[in-house]
């Protein structure tokens, strides 16, 4: 019982350092074994042989966001509540406000300028929409406002 059968497999320690941190002497790098590891960082030469140019990687496509999406309803709402478009949910029906109308559609184009390339396509079209829309209404009102005063003269 005190014989031990023959094992099938060999143990080799592979450890390259020693408790106490020193190099051990009998141990050998087998760089063959494991494989470089792949620096993807890297800039692969083209197969031409020229020098790359530096081209930034494609962002990925913006998701579209929901938060954004009820911003700029938000934003048009108060538009259309200013010029008088739709019922203030409290007030009621309100007079035009024509600088507060513009105030809210100058804030959602300056969004269109500031967020130019980092929408979602539907943000971006849902935002262009929305902007030239209002501004559609803007014209319609200011120039309703001046034939009613026209007529008033």
């Amino acid at each position: 019982m005190s014989e031990e059968a023959p094992s099938s497999f060999k143990i080799s320690d592979r450890r390259l350092f020693n408790p106490d941190g020193t190099v051990r002497a009998d141990a050998e790098r087998d760089e063959t074994e494991a494989p470089a590891p792949i620096n993807e960082a890297a800039p692969v030469a083209p197969p031409d042989g020229q020098a790359a140019k530096h081209q930034p990687a494609p962002k990925p496509a913006p998701q579209a966001d929901p938060l954004f999406s009820e911003f700029v309803l938000e934003l048009a709402t108060n538009a259309m509540m200013m010029l008088g478009l739709i019922e203030h949910p409290q007030y009621g029906r309100l007079p035009p406000d024509i600088e507060g109308g513009r105030h809210y559609i100058d804030i959602l184009a300056m969004l269109v300028e500031k967020t130019k390339g980092n929408l979602a396509p539907a943000e971006e079209r849902q935002l262009q929409e929305t902007v030239a829309s209002l501004r559609m209404e803007f014209v319609g009102l200011t120039k309703r406002l001046a034939s009613n005063a026209r007529k008033d003269i």
